[in-house]
């Protein structure tokens, strides 16, 4: 198998446990989900999928196979993943804000001079709004630009390693659940000047209601990214990164776009610096995992090539 092939595996690996594992998980917790949403979604990903990825492959179209395929499993992909992070807080184990808030202490951050010193800074906190509301657009963009410039294996890859980044960061939660700075901090985001500080508080009333609320009913249409520890928005911003590199002439800008994107999860997304480094650790560990399977078969392969020209030399 090629590397593409086997990332390729990987990912459909992952997306059909997900789909396996996932209904379990909320059914032992006791999270009520109501499936209209996410069942829609599933089907239209499921039809755009199927139809498209057959015609590509009927027709020998390899690189739009690959973006009809990475689009397609992305957003089949969208459903179990919400649904994890939701089971993860369903737990209900103690918030951890406060543990949280000493890791920054610890560490030399102070959270509340550092949103004041981006808050009087416009073109700076306008441009991390900005590069925080790239974060689906990078998703689905970066494979589609991968595969048309021949990374079919590189636009797999970054797929395949968001859904584990998503995975892994809805595990951790479970034992690192928390509300975020906003809330932790009491901070009135009408106070602030430049910075939009509601997005850092619109996923709190969420975590609240699938912990506290008996009769919560998660709904895709209301659902919203809870998981402050890590940051999947740091991952993310890691990853883009990665899998631009191969592209040279949009490799700094990407870079740049996602060191901003990275910042902004502490003014935009009310993370802990914390959350950030656990993200940023979260999306190397991923990466190289991802790589690792990826490529084993590939390396394995040359190696016995290599022992046979060996032999007859």
């Amino acid at each position: 198998m090629t590397e593409a092939s086997r990332a390729r595996a990987f990912l459909m690996g992952l997306t059909g446990c997900a789909y396996a594992l996932v209904p379990i998980l909320a059914w032992l917790v006791g999270l009520s989900v109501d499936p209209r949403g996410f069942t829609q979604l599933s089907t239209v990903a499921l039809i755009f999928l199927l139809g498209f990825g057959l015609l590509c492959h009927w027709r020998r179209i390899p690189s739009l196979l690959c973006i009809v395929e990475c689009t397609g499993i992305g957003l089949l992909l969208t459903s179990p993943l919400v649904v994890s992070t939701y089971v993860a807080f369903a737990l209900k184990l103690p918030l951890q804000d406060q543990k949280l808030l000493q890791l920054d202490r610890l560490i030399g951050v102070d959270w509340l001079s550092l949103i004041a010193f981006l808050d009087t800074h416009p073109l700076l906190a306008k441009s991390l709004t900005l590069a925080y509301q790239t974060f689906h657009h990078q998703l689905l963009f970066l494979p589609v630009l991968l595969s048309l410039c021949g990374y079919r294996a590189r636009a797999y890859q970054v797929v395949g390693a968001y859904g584990l980044i998503c995975v892994i960061a809805s595990v951790i939660t479970i034992w690192y659940p928390a509300l975020g700075t906003y809330t932790d901090f009491a901070i009135n985001p009408a106070d602030l000047k430049n910075i939009n500080g509601m997005l850092g508080l619109e996923y709190v009333p969420q975590i609240l209601a699938v912990r506290d609320d008996p009769q919560f009913v998660l709904q895709l249409e209301h659902a919203s990214g809870i998981i402050s520890f890590p940051s999947v928005h740091a991952a993310v911003a890691v990853l883009c990164s990665w899998g631009a590199w191969t592209i040279r002439w949009i490799r700094f800008p990407t870079i740049f776009l996602n060191t901003l994107m990275l910042l902004s999860a502490i003014t935009e997304g009310g993370h802990y610096v914390v959350d950030l480094v656990a993200g940023i650790g979260v999306a190397g560990f991923s990466i190289a995992s991802v790589l690792y399977i990826s490529r084993s078969g590939t390396v394995q392969f040359h190696r016995s090539q290599f022992q046979g020209n060996a032999q007859q030399i």
